[in-house]
């Protein structure tokens, strides 16, 4: 069975190594053209590309996979299968039918819920406990096809986003040899979505980022987690002695300790007390413990390195 496969980050490479391990023969690897990258802004290959090479597969970076020239060549792979994990461009109708059997997509949540680019970040800073990966029939409209299968998994109460992202990438893998293997012995079981229960996950904007302080403690948790790796989670810290520049921080990691509460007269985002485990900072019911966070400009530290180098005191704040 020939395969075309179509993907771009991290989060596709665990389904292309699984792919060229099987049975099914991969034909050619489609990603996103080279993006500059950091401060040199050097044109650097997608995780795609780089483990596309290492096996030796045939790659394609079209600028608009949409393009005639680029359908044409498609169609000349005969594929049996086209298989699309992460590509980050959207397919005309005219590659949905090029092949035999299916165009087969591979998405990060269990779907009708969290269409769209961010599933994974959307899903922890909404306070889902359980999410997944789901393959399904390509169609026009965006993550709107036929559910092929999914598989679920728990999200741990402290996970990030990006740790989050590792584990659905091995499983989405796991899944996507399932789906092609249901649907070649012709045992697939199609359901289609019901549109009632859909939501979306836009795409991440900075601003997504900036916490505000007067939300309730698990909503702040869950942002900071939900937005980490990128776009990140951001205040600006405010020394009450002096009259010097508020600093932007970016928040990396935080816990929510048991009991861990505060008067309702302190304002949220006033820093009430610097601990052992990381600086605890004011909430609208409570508060949450930084324990690690990123002066702007600066390396990544623990919250006691920070302490020590700001002189962090109680009433200090931090502001949005």
């Amino acid at each position: 069975m020939n395969v075309i496969f179509m993907g771009t980050p991290e989060f596709a490479v665990p389904s292309l190594s699984t792919l060229a391990k099987s049975t099914y023969n991969v034909v050619a690897v489609i990603t996103q053209p080279d993006r500059p990258k950091g401060r040199s802004k050097t044109p650097c290959p997608s995780p795609v590309k780089i483990k596309a090479k290492e096996l030796g597969l045939e790659i394609l970076q079209p600028v608009n996979v949409n393009d005639e020239p680029v359908i044409k060549q498609l169609k000349g792979y005969a594929p049996d299968f086209i298989v699309v994990v992460a590509f980050g461009q959207l397919l005309s109708n005219q590659i949905i039918n090029i092949p035999r059997f299916k165009c087969i997509n591979i998405h990060s949540s269990l779907l009708p819920k969290y269409r769209g680019a961010a599933p994974i970040n959307w899903a922890i800073i909404k306070g889902e406990t359980v999410t997944g990966v789901t393959s399904m029939l390509m169609v026009l409209k965006m993550d709107a096809g036929d559910i092929i299968a999914q598989k679920s998994t728990s999200i741990f109460p402290d996970e990030n986003a990006g740790e989050l992202e590792k584990r659905l990438s091995f499983m989405g893998a796991e899944l996507l040899l399932e789906s092609l293997d249901l649907i070649t012995t012709e045992t697939a079981r199609y359901k289609k979505q019901d549109e009632k229960e859909v939501t979306f996950a836009p795409k991440l904007k900075k601003e997504d980022g900036l916490i505000s302080w007067s939300e309730k403690t698990q909503e702040i948790h869950n942002r900071i987690r939900g937005v980490f790796p990128a776009p990140g989670a951001y205040s600006f810290y405010n020394k009450k002695s002096t009259s010097e520049a508020k600093k932007r921080i970016i928040l990396l990691k935080t816990h929510i300790h048991e009991g861990c509460g505060t008067k309702e007269s302190v304002k949220p985002g006033t820093i009430v007390e610097t601990a052992t485990c990381g600086i605890h900072v004011a909430t609208y019911d409570g508060s949450i413990c930084i324990t690690r966070l990123q002066p702007e400009g600066k390396r990544a530290m623990d919250a006691q390195d920070f302490i020590r180098g700001y002189k962090i005191i109680p009433q200090d704040m931090f502001t949005s």
